[in-house]
Protein backbone atom coordinates (compact mmCIF):
# COMPACT_ATOMS: atom_id res chain seq x y z
CA UNK A 1 0.00 0.00 0.00
CA UNK A 2 2.36 3.13 -1.59
CA UNK A 3 3.47 5.68 -3.71
CA UNK A 4 6.81 7.39 -5.73
CA UNK A 5 8.53 9.47 -8.59
CA UNK A 6 11.05 10.12 -11.70
CA UNK A 7 10.55 12.35 -14.87
CA UNK A 8 8.41 11.89 -17.08
CA UNK A 9 11.35 12.80 -19.63
CA UNK A 10 13.56 10.14 -18.44
CA UNK A 11 10.41 7.09 -18.06
CA UNK A 12 10.17 7.60 -21.83
CA UNK A 13 13.40 7.62 -22.57
CA UNK A 14 14.26 5.23 -20.69
CA UNK A 15 11.39 2.39 -21.16
CA UNK A 16 12.16 -0.56 -23.21
CA UNK A 17 10.89 -3.89 -22.29
CA UNK A 18 8.58 -3.16 -19.66
CA UNK A 19 5.36 -0.97 -20.38
CA UNK A 20 4.59 1.28 -16.77
CA UNK A 21 1.35 0.97 -16.23
CA UNK A 22 -0.87 3.35 -13.94
CA UNK A 23 -3.02 2.21 -10.88
CA UNK A 24 -6.69 3.65 -10.87
CA UNK A 25 -9.35 3.34 -8.48
CA UNK A 26 -11.19 0.35 -10.53
CA UNK A 27 -7.50 -1.63 -10.33
CA UNK A 28 -8.86 -2.06 -6.64
CA UNK A 29 -11.19 -4.44 -4.77
CA UNK A 30 -14.79 -4.15 -4.85
CA UNK A 31 -17.66 -5.68 -2.81
CA UNK A 32 -16.98 -9.07 -3.29
CA UNK A 33 -13.80 -10.22 -4.09
CA UNK A 34 -11.65 -12.46 -2.66
CA UNK A 35 -7.97 -13.16 -2.55
CA UNK A 36 -6.23 -16.02 -1.58
CA UNK A 37 -2.82 -14.79 0.66
CA UNK A 38 0.31 -16.60 1.60
CA UNK A 39 3.13 -15.31 4.01
CA UNK A 40 6.88 -15.72 4.65
CA UNK A 41 7.92 -15.13 7.56
CA UNK A 42 11.60 -15.99 7.02
CA UNK A 43 13.64 -13.74 4.24
CA UNK A 44 17.07 -13.98 3.61
CA UNK A 45 19.77 -11.19 3.18
CA UNK A 46 20.11 -11.69 -0.64
CA UNK A 47 16.39 -12.19 -0.99
CA UNK A 48 15.66 -8.86 1.04
CA UNK A 49 17.84 -7.08 -1.01
CA UNK A 50 16.70 -8.05 -3.84
CA UNK A 51 13.17 -7.02 -2.78
CA UNK A 52 14.23 -3.54 -2.65
CA UNK A 53 15.66 -2.85 -5.38
CA UNK A 54 13.48 -0.13 -6.95
CA UNK A 55 13.52 2.13 -10.43
CA UNK A 56 12.55 1.32 -13.71
CA UNK A 57 12.17 -1.77 -15.98
CA UNK A 58 12.66 -3.82 -12.92
CA UNK A 59 12.13 -7.62 -12.83
CA UNK A 60 11.16 -8.94 -9.00
CA UNK A 61 10.78 -13.02 -9.00
CA UNK A 62 9.39 -14.51 -6.34
CA UNK A 63 8.92 -18.30 -7.91
CA UNK A 64 10.71 -21.04 -6.76
CA UNK A 65 11.51 -20.04 -3.05
CA UNK A 66 8.38 -18.39 -1.31
CA UNK A 67 7.19 -20.73 1.50
CA UNK A 68 3.66 -20.81 2.32
CA UNK A 69 4.36 -20.27 6.35
CA UNK A 70 0.54 -19.37 6.53
CA UNK A 71 -2.01 -19.28 3.77
CA UNK A 72 -5.74 -17.28 4.85
CA UNK A 73 -8.16 -15.52 2.39
CA UNK A 74 -9.51 -11.84 2.42
CA UNK A 75 -12.82 -10.80 1.12
CA UNK A 76 -13.86 -7.64 0.62
CA UNK A 77 -17.27 -6.18 1.66
CA UNK A 78 -20.02 -3.00 0.86
CA UNK A 79 -19.23 -0.45 4.39
CA UNK A 80 -22.42 0.50 3.51
CA UNK A 81 -24.03 -2.39 4.44
CA UNK A 82 -21.71 -4.19 6.85
CA UNK A 83 -22.87 -4.26 10.50
CA UNK A 84 -21.00 -1.84 12.86
CA UNK A 85 -18.93 0.08 10.19
CA UNK A 86 -18.02 3.61 11.25
CA UNK A 87 -19.32 6.69 9.76
CA UNK A 88 -17.53 7.30 6.16
CA UNK A 89 -16.92 3.55 5.70
CA UNK A 90 -17.44 2.07 1.94
CA UNK A 91 -15.68 -0.74 1.62
CA UNK A 92 -14.48 -3.21 4.43
CA UNK A 93 -11.74 -5.98 3.75
CA UNK A 94 -12.14 -9.18 6.66
CA UNK A 95 -10.94 -11.98 7.25
CA UNK A 96 -13.51 -15.18 8.71
CA UNK A 97 -11.98 -17.52 11.64
CA UNK A 98 -12.41 -20.70 9.99
CA UNK A 99 -13.39 -22.19 13.65
CA UNK A 100 -15.57 -19.71 15.47
CA UNK A 101 -16.18 -17.86 12.20
CA UNK A 102 -15.71 -14.66 14.32
CA UNK A 103 -15.19 -12.10 11.34
CA UNK A 104 -11.42 -9.73 11.96
CA UNK A 105 -12.63 -6.18 9.43
CA UNK A 106 -10.52 -3.39 8.21
CA UNK A 107 -12.48 -0.40 6.95
CA UNK A 108 -11.60 1.74 4.29
CA UNK A 109 -12.67 4.79 2.17
CA UNK A 110 -12.18 4.60 -1.21
CA UNK A 111 -12.42 7.08 -3.77
CA UNK A 112 -11.60 7.94 -7.07
CA UNK A 113 -8.35 9.83 -5.59
CA UNK A 114 -7.25 7.71 -2.83
CA UNK A 115 -7.51 4.62 -0.43
CA UNK A 116 -7.79 5.62 3.18
CA UNK A 117 -8.23 3.51 6.43
CA UNK A 118 -10.09 4.17 8.74
CA UNK A 119 -8.77 4.61 12.20
CA UNK A 120 -12.00 3.62 14.66
CA UNK A 121 -11.91 4.68 18.37
CA UNK A 122 -10.58 2.33 20.52
CA UNK A 123 -7.52 0.87 22.52
CA UNK A 124 -5.71 0.48 19.51
CA UNK A 125 -6.09 3.20 17.19
CA UNK A 126 -7.48 6.39 19.40
CA UNK A 127 -10.09 8.70 18.70
CA UNK A 128 -10.24 8.18 15.33
CA UNK A 129 -9.53 9.43 11.39
CA UNK A 130 -8.07 7.75 8.75
CA UNK A 131 -5.53 7.45 6.97
CA UNK A 132 -4.12 7.30 3.23
CA UNK A 133 -3.12 4.16 2.10
CA UNK A 134 -3.17 4.45 -1.73
CA UNK A 135 -3.16 7.28 -4.21
CA UNK A 136 -5.39 7.31 -7.17
CA UNK A 137 -4.19 7.12 -10.44
CA UNK A 138 -0.91 6.13 -9.42
CA UNK A 139 2.18 6.25 -12.10
CA UNK A 140 6.12 6.14 -11.48
CA UNK A 141 6.91 9.31 -9.40
CA UNK A 142 3.75 9.64 -7.73
CA UNK A 143 4.40 10.57 -4.26
CA UNK A 144 1.82 12.15 -1.19
CA UNK A 145 2.41 12.89 2.13
CA UNK A 146 -0.25 11.98 4.97
CA UNK A 147 -0.66 12.42 9.14
CA UNK A 148 -2.88 11.30 11.99
CA UNK A 149 -2.92 12.53 15.36
CA UNK A 150 -5.40 10.05 17.81
CA UNK A 151 -6.09 10.38 21.47
CA UNK A 152 -7.29 7.54 23.97
CA UNK A 153 -8.10 8.25 27.30
CA UNK A 154 -8.73 5.32 29.56
CA UNK A 155 -8.44 4.73 33.07
CA UNK A 156 -5.10 4.44 35.25
CA UNK A 157 -6.39 1.25 36.76
CA UNK A 158 -7.03 -0.23 33.16
CA UNK A 159 -3.45 0.51 32.57
CA UNK A 160 -2.28 -1.15 35.21
CA UNK A 161 -1.18 2.24 37.40
CA UNK A 162 -1.67 2.41 40.41
CA UNK A 163 -0.63 6.00 42.07
CA UNK A 164 -1.61 8.82 44.52
CA UNK A 165 -3.21 11.33 42.86
CA UNK A 166 -3.48 9.57 39.26
CA UNK A 167 -6.84 8.55 37.60
CA UNK A 168 -6.08 8.28 34.26
CA UNK A 169 -3.68 8.01 31.26
CA UNK A 170 -4.10 9.67 27.85
CA UNK A 171 -2.03 8.11 24.89
CA UNK A 172 -1.29 10.22 22.00
CA UNK A 173 -1.21 8.17 18.31
CA UNK A 174 0.85 10.06 15.93
CA UNK A 175 1.33 8.46 12.67
CA UNK A 176 3.15 10.42 10.06
CA UNK A 177 3.42 8.81 6.13
CA UNK A 178 6.00 9.48 2.87
CA UNK A 179 4.90 7.52 0.19
CA UNK A 180 6.40 6.79 -3.65
CA UNK A 181 5.92 4.93 -6.51
CA UNK A 182 9.56 4.10 -7.21
CA UNK A 183 9.81 1.48 -9.20
CA UNK A 184 8.04 -0.26 -12.21
CA UNK A 185 8.69 -3.74 -14.17
CA UNK A 186 7.50 -7.28 -14.24
CA UNK A 187 6.62 -9.56 -10.95
CA UNK A 188 6.88 -13.26 -11.60
CA UNK A 189 4.78 -15.41 -9.05
CA UNK A 190 3.13 -18.74 -9.31
CA UNK A 191 -0.18 -17.70 -10.35
CA UNK A 192 1.75 -15.59 -13.22
CA UNK A 193 3.81 -12.60 -14.45
CA UNK A 194 2.71 -9.62 -13.78
CA UNK A 195 3.57 -5.53 -14.97
CA UNK A 196 3.54 -3.96 -11.64
CA UNK A 197 4.12 -0.30 -9.78
CA UNK A 198 6.08 -0.95 -6.95
CA UNK A 199 5.11 1.86 -3.89
CA UNK A 200 7.47 1.74 -0.93
CA UNK A 201 5.61 3.61 2.25
CA UNK A 202 7.41 5.01 5.00
CA UNK A 203 5.60 5.52 8.30
CA UNK A 204 6.96 7.09 11.76
CA UNK A 205 4.72 6.06 14.45
CA UNK A 206 4.89 8.08 17.89
CA UNK A 207 3.18 7.04 20.67
CA UNK A 208 3.15 9.48 23.91
CA UNK A 209 2.25 8.44 27.63
CA UNK A 210 0.78 10.78 29.59
CA UNK A 211 -0.78 10.82 33.02
CA UNK A 212 -3.85 13.07 34.91
CA UNK A 213 -3.06 14.89 38.21
CA UNK A 214 -6.90 14.95 40.13
CA UNK A 215 -5.95 18.10 42.34
CA UNK A 216 -4.16 20.10 39.29
CA UNK A 217 -6.36 18.30 36.44
CA UNK A 218 -3.63 18.86 34.03
CA UNK A 219 -2.11 15.71 32.38
CA UNK A 220 2.41 15.82 32.50
CA UNK A 221 4.57 12.44 31.45
CA UNK A 222 4.06 9.03 32.76
CA UNK A 223 7.37 8.86 35.17
CA UNK A 224 9.39 5.99 33.83
CA UNK A 225 7.88 6.58 30.23
CA UNK A 226 9.12 8.90 27.48
CA UNK A 227 7.96 8.67 23.58
CA UNK A 228 7.89 5.79 21.99
CA UNK A 229 8.94 5.96 18.26
CA UNK A 230 9.41 3.53 15.28
CA UNK A 231 10.20 3.77 11.71
CA UNK A 232 8.58 1.01 9.81
CA UNK A 233 8.92 0.64 5.64
CA UNK A 234 6.98 -1.45 3.18
CA UNK A 235 6.84 -1.94 0.16
CA UNK A 236 3.85 -2.96 -2.27
CA UNK A 237 3.72 -4.31 -5.92
CA UNK A 238 0.50 -3.15 -7.54
CA UNK A 239 -0.87 -4.69 -10.83
CA UNK A 240 -3.49 -2.61 -13.17
CA UNK A 241 -7.11 -4.54 -12.26
CA UNK A 242 -5.29 -6.67 -9.91
CA UNK A 243 -7.97 -5.36 -6.73
CA UNK A 244 -4.99 -5.82 -3.99
CA UNK A 245 -1.67 -5.92 -3.59
CA UNK A 246 -0.05 -9.09 -5.46
CA UNK A 247 2.89 -8.78 -2.69
CA UNK A 248 3.80 -6.54 0.11
CA UNK A 249 6.77 -6.52 2.36
CA UNK A 250 7.62 -5.82 5.67
CA UNK A 251 11.03 -4.26 6.80
CA UNK A 252 12.56 -3.88 10.36
CA UNK A 253 14.41 -1.16 11.84
CA UNK A 254 17.44 -1.85 10.76
CA UNK A 255 15.58 -2.02 6.68
CA UNK A 256 16.00 -5.47 5.97
CA UNK A 257 12.51 -6.90 4.88
CA UNK A 258 11.24 -9.63 7.47
CA UNK A 259 7.74 -11.15 6.08
CA UNK A 260 6.31 -10.70 2.71
CA UNK A 261 2.56 -11.57 2.22
CA UNK A 262 1.69 -12.68 -1.76
CA UNK A 263 -1.82 -13.67 -3.47
CA UNK A 264 -1.83 -16.69 -4.33
CA UNK A 265 -5.23 -17.18 -6.23
CA UNK A 266 -8.19 -14.72 -6.37
CA UNK A 267 -11.83 -13.33 -7.60
CA UNK A 268 -10.33 -11.66 -10.78
CA UNK A 269 -9.03 -14.57 -12.31
CA UNK A 270 -5.23 -15.46 -10.40
CA UNK A 271 -4.56 -19.12 -10.10
CA UNK A 272 -1.19 -20.29 -8.19
CA UNK A 273 0.84 -22.93 -9.18
CA UNK A 274 1.77 -25.64 -6.76
CA UNK A 275 5.36 -25.93 -7.10
CA UNK A 276 6.15 -25.75 -3.32
CA UNK A 277 3.03 -26.16 -0.75
CA UNK A 278 2.99 -27.02 2.79
CA UNK A 279 1.02 -30.03 2.17
CA UNK A 280 2.71 -33.08 1.75
CA UNK A 281 0.39 -34.58 -0.85
CA UNK A 282 -0.45 -30.96 -2.63
CA UNK A 283 -3.95 -30.54 -2.17
CA UNK A 284 -5.88 -27.32 -1.60
CA UNK A 285 -8.99 -25.81 -1.51
CA UNK A 286 -10.21 -21.99 -1.88
CA UNK A 287 -11.68 -19.66 -0.86
CA UNK A 288 -12.75 -20.72 2.61
CA UNK A 289 -14.94 -19.89 3.45
CA UNK A 290 -16.71 -20.28 0.17
CA UNK A 291 -20.10 -19.65 -1.58
CA UNK A 292 -21.64 -21.77 -4.27
CA UNK A 293 -18.02 -22.71 -5.67
CA UNK A 294 -15.21 -24.27 -3.89
CA UNK A 295 -12.28 -24.75 -6.52
CA UNK A 296 -9.48 -27.42 -5.80
CA UNK A 297 -5.76 -27.33 -6.39
CA UNK A 298 -4.07 -30.79 -6.48
CA UNK A 299 -0.18 -31.35 -7.52
CA UNK A 300 -0.62 -35.03 -8.61
CA UNK A 301 2.29 -37.40 -8.13
CA UNK A 302 1.02 -39.42 -11.35
CA UNK A 303 -1.50 -39.18 -14.38
CA UNK A 304 -4.46 -41.79 -12.76
CA UNK A 305 -7.88 -41.06 -11.52
CA UNK A 306 -9.01 -39.49 -8.14
CA UNK A 307 -12.19 -39.18 -6.05
CA UNK A 308 -13.35 -36.34 -3.78
CA UNK A 309 -15.66 -36.75 -1.02
CA UNK A 310 -17.25 -33.92 0.67
CA UNK A 311 -18.61 -34.89 4.39
CA UNK A 312 -21.01 -32.47 6.75
CA UNK A 313 -19.76 -32.24 10.59
CA UNK A 314 -21.92 -35.56 11.32
CA UNK A 315 -20.09 -37.57 9.01
CA UNK A 316 -22.68 -37.33 6.36
CA UNK A 317 -21.24 -37.66 2.43
CA UNK A 318 -23.07 -34.19 0.72
CA UNK A 319 -20.77 -34.57 -2.44
CA UNK A 320 -19.14 -37.31 -4.13
CA UNK A 321 -17.36 -36.65 -7.30
CA UNK A 322 -15.50 -40.02 -8.59
CA UNK A 323 -13.27 -41.21 -11.80
CA UNK A 324 -11.65 -37.43 -12.15
CA UNK A 325 -8.71 -38.04 -14.38
CA UNK A 326 -5.42 -36.21 -13.07
CA UNK A 327 -2.26 -35.20 -14.97
CA UNK A 328 0.87 -35.46 -13.55
CA UNK A 329 1.14 -31.95 -11.58
CA UNK A 330 -1.06 -29.31 -11.32
CA UNK A 331 -4.59 -29.69 -11.87
CA UNK A 332 -7.57 -27.56 -10.99
CA UNK A 333 -11.29 -28.18 -10.75
CA UNK A 334 -14.55 -26.47 -9.05
CA UNK A 335 -16.71 -28.03 -6.62
CA UNK A 336 -19.98 -27.13 -7.03
CA UNK A 337 -21.83 -26.08 -3.38
CA UNK A 338 -24.93 -24.59 -4.56
CA UNK A 339 -26.85 -27.82 -2.66
CA UNK A 340 -24.72 -27.37 0.47
CA UNK A 341 -26.18 -25.84 2.83
CA UNK A 342 -24.14 -23.37 5.16
CA UNK A 343 -21.86 -24.98 7.74
CA UNK A 344 -18.66 -26.74 8.58
CA UNK A 345 -17.30 -29.65 6.16
CA UNK A 346 -14.88 -31.47 5.28
CA UNK A 347 -13.20 -32.57 1.98
CA UNK A 348 -11.22 -35.69 1.17
CA UNK A 349 -8.89 -36.14 -1.85
CA UNK A 350 -8.25 -39.92 -2.73
CA UNK A 351 -5.64 -41.46 -5.56
CA UNK A 352 -4.45 -44.47 -5.81
CA UNK A 353 -2.54 -44.56 -2.03
CA UNK A 354 -2.27 -40.94 -1.72
CA UNK A 355 -5.28 -39.74 0.42
CA UNK A 356 -5.48 -36.11 2.43
CA UNK A 357 -8.33 -33.80 4.00
CA UNK A 358 -9.35 -30.70 4.42
CA UNK A 359 -11.52 -28.71 6.51
CA UNK A 360 -13.62 -25.85 4.86
CA UNK A 361 -16.83 -23.43 5.69
CA UNK A 362 -19.58 -22.84 3.35
CA UNK A 363 -21.26 -19.37 4.03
Amino acid sequence: MKKYILSAGLILGGLTAFSQITVERSSYAVAGDWFLIASDTAIDENTSNALKMGGANKSWDLTGWANRDIVDTTFFADGFTYPGAPAGCNLVSFERDPMTLEELPTYFNISNSALRVILEAGMTSGSGGSFKLMEFPSTMGTRYQDSSVNLLTTLASDFGLELPFIDSVRITYSLKANSVIDGYGKLKMDAGEFDVLRQNLNTIVRVNFMVRNTITGTYSSLPGFGDVTENISAYAWFSANGGYPLLSANSDTTGNITDIEFVLASSRGLSSGLNKVANQNGFRVYPNPAKETLRAEVNAVSSESASISVFDILGNEVISMSNLMMNKGLNQFPVDLSSVKPGVYFINFIQGEVKTSQRFVVE
